[in-house]
């Protein structure tokens, strides 16, 4: 009997050993299992932290994206020549169906005439153009007038000028009479020409070649690139008077707004000054980018109120006041 109850004992003691190891185990088991848990939660809201993070700068970036993709010259301190050309969207007109373009068969809108003809031309009619026979002029009928612009078959005139040698016997002077207005000793093309060549290029844009093109084929007279660049250079100097003088009314008290802007000439870079009025808006080409520009664009006692970005050029011009550009500010914050 003690024998059995000895045995029962030792084996109730496994069962229990068995059990705490089992339960020891699975405590464990459990303890990793919520440490595991713990873990992965914390790197779940390090993510969502991180996701949110980057969710704030990418909606940060498309905000400066959108001010870039929105930025002129009447926003921002970006020069006017950087703005691009968009075409005005008007949605009211853009109707299905609605075709862009020049409308035929419409009321004409083109005034009607020229003025005072340089050729007035008759076109009478002798014989019917159906049947051939004679016609006859119906005086009661008032005439047709038409007045057309066309080019002429030889629009350049080649002149020849004759100059003879001349005495003074008074003071002893001598030399040829003097070329009309309009004519440059030593140069065979007219001050004209020389015009329209320099509006063709600053105007129209055209190149070297496609100006020469033109002059050779559209007036039919032979010119080289030399002398292209001698008319420009005319066409330069001619205008030179008119710029001094506007120069020299924005340099006259006023409030005055300056930028600038880079130009690239045969791969050397300038730099555009401009400085505007209510009246007027005066370009100077310049090597650099220094205060002495801005000293020759405004003079070097400017009494006027001076509005300008936050380039240091600005800072040593003299001005009764300074004003530094709003827009610019507003776009840095």
């Amino acid at each position: 009997m003690t024998t059995n109850a000895t045995i029962d004992s030792k084996l109730v003691r496994a069962i229990a050993d068995e059990q705490l190891a089992n339960n020891v185990f699975m405590i464990e088991w459990l303890v990793k299992a919520q440490q595991q848990l713990s873990l992965q939660q914390r790197l779940i809201d390090q993510q969502q932290q991180q996701i949110s993070t980057q969710q704030q700068e990418i909606e940060k970036l498309k905000e400066e994206r959108d001010k870039l993709k929105n930025r002129n010259s009447k926003n921002s301190s970006v020069p006017p020549s950087s703005d691009q050309l968009k075409k005005p969207s008007d949605k009211k007109k853009r109707k299905k169906g609605f075709k862009r373009g020049p409308k035929y068969d419409h009321p004409e809108k083109t005034r009607n005439g020229f003025g005072q003809p340089d050729k007035i031309v008759p076109l009478e009619l002798e014989n019917c153009p159906v049947c051939g026979g004679s016609v006859e002029r119906d005086e009661v009928v008032p005439e047709k007038v038409q007045q057309v612009a066309e080019v002429v078959d030889q629009p350049i005139e080649i002149r020849e000028y004759r100059r003879g040698f001349y005495k003074c016997p008074s003071c002893g002077w001598s030399d040829y009479s003097p070329v009309p207005l309009g004519v440059k000793e030593g140069f065979s093309y007219g001050a004209r020409l020389s015009s329209i060549v320099g509006w063709l290029g600053y105007g129209g844009n055209l190149t070297w070649r496609k100006q020469e093109h033109f002059i050779e084929y559209v007036f039919g007279i032979p010119i080289s690139q030399g002398s292209l660049a001698k008319m420009h250079k005319w066409f330069q100097e001619s205008l030179e008077p008119l710029t001094q003088q506007w120069l020299k009314y924005i340099q006259q008290p006023g409030i005055r707004c300056v930028d600038e802007t880079s130009y690239c000439i045969d791969g050397i870079k300038y730099w555009v000054w401009v400085a505007t009025s209510n009246e007027v808006c005066v370009l100077m080409l310049a090597p650099t980018r220094s205060s002495a520009e801005v000293e020759k664009l405004l003079g070097a006692d400017f009494k006027g109120i001076l509005t300008s970005d936050c380039y240091s050029a600005y800072f040593r011009q003299s001005a009764m006041a300074k004003q530094k550009c709003l827009g610019l500010m507003m776009h840095k914050d």
